[in-house]
């Protein structure tokens, strides 16, 4: 069983200035749940394939352990695995494992949204992010004038 959840080194101090420059979030725990929903969003086809080169210093389990956090992290593992059998308590390490690649890509849009793009303060980045994120996400889910036309048939 892992202890701990550990933010990809190279991405870390990312964490840290969101956090402690800019007050974006109030915790390192809150920054990477909200890059694993960006990264799932954005790039769920990549997670399986994504590889994390080097860990940065993990953050406890039990902060990550509201029932909002773990169905979170359970729902990103069973999304990305295709299966609920990740869920077995035996699993663990592999959701902890799914869970930190979405942070990893997820951390990397926010690393280009916040100041490799140089908006002129990091939350219009996150919030040109979040847009991105709602615009790709409609793309998925048809609007009602697509299903009235494939019903059109059938009615």
């Amino acid at each position: 069983m892992k202890d701990r959840i550990r933010p990809p080194k190279e991405l870390e101090s990312l964490l840290d200035k969101l956090k402690d420059d800019f007050g974006i979030f109030e915790t390192k725990q809150k920054g990477l749940m909200f890059a694993a929903a960006i990264g799932y969003a954005l790039h769920r086809e990549q997670v399986e394939s994504a590889t994390i080169e080097a860990y940065g210093e993990g953050i406890r389990m039990q902060y990550f352990s509201s029932p909002q956090d773990d169905g979170f992290i359970d729902a990103i593992a069973v999304a990305s695995a295709g299966e609920l059998n990740v869920l077995a308590p035996e699993k663990q390490p592999e959701r902890i494992d799914l869970f930190e690649r979405c942070a990893l890509l997820g951390l990397r849009e926010m690393q280009k949204h916040c100041f490799d793009n140089r908006p002129e303060d990091p939350i219009n980045g996150l919030l040109s992010l979040i847009d991105e994120v709602d615009s790709s996400s409609s793309k998925d889910l048809p609007g009602l004038d697509a299903v009235a036309e494939k019903l059109g048939d059938y009615l």
